[in-house]
């Protein structure tokens, strides 16, 4: 039974990792799908439009565009753009300059990244309590989106969650950096590090 504890354990800890990544591809390609079926119905409503068209197929659209469709970008995109904030920073593939990883030394990566974790963790953790507070005023306010009607509040406070989440994977990191653990201390080079910084 104690055998397949670690296992079990490291299955639940990839797919606290994995489950947002899938729920950010989910929402990527909900919003391909809501774009296409937007631009074909714009495309077929416009036929009918067309005198040639319109004398076997009728004046009535068969098609029309999807309604609210910008509404379901912002959103789509919002969730695919804040679900992914935890494991990017549990894995450090942010977007990033090198000035100095060529040059740093080695030995002290693990100790420059602890003090950069600790720096971004206190920004986000302020940024997690403003966001949460917008999202109780928004939640009080009843405050919906102009369309389709969706409640904002709900959004708000899930992208306050996942902020509050990097916040904590940034702290996670730190210990990973104690325990020389951490995602730059596995690279073997400083040409790898610059790989990863890149990648």
């Amino acid at each position: 039974m104690s055998e397949t504890t670690p296992a079990a354990g490291a299955g639940a800890g990839r797919w606290l990792i994995r489950g947002p990544d899938l729920l950010a591809a989910a929402m990527l390609f909900a919003l391909t799908a809501v774009t296409c079926a937007d631009v074909i119905g714009r495309e077929l409503h416009g036929l009918f439009l067309k005198p040639f068209f319109a004398r076997f197929l009728g004046n009535e659209p068969w098609f029309t565009p999807l309604k609210g469709t910008d509404e379901l970008t912002v959103v789509f995109m919002a969730i695919s753009v804040y679900a992914v904030l935890g494991s990017i920073t549990w894995r450090e593939e942010h977007v990033c300059v090198d000035l100095i990883d060529m040059v740093w030394p080695k030995p002290l990566t693990g100790a420059r990244q602890i003090a950069l974790n600790l720096i971004a963790a206190a920004f986000l953790a302020v940024v997690t309590w403003r966001v949460w507070f917008v999202a109780a005023r928004l939640t009080a306010d009843g405050e919906v989106t102009e369309y389709l009607r969706i409640p904002r509040g709900p959004l708000t406070y899930l992208f306050a969650a996942m902020c509050g989440v990097a916040a904590l994977c940034l702290l996670a990191n730190c210990v990973r950096y104690v325990l020389g653990r951490g995602p730059l201390d596995q690279m073997k080079s400083d040409l790898e590090i610059g790989k990863h910084r890149i990648d």
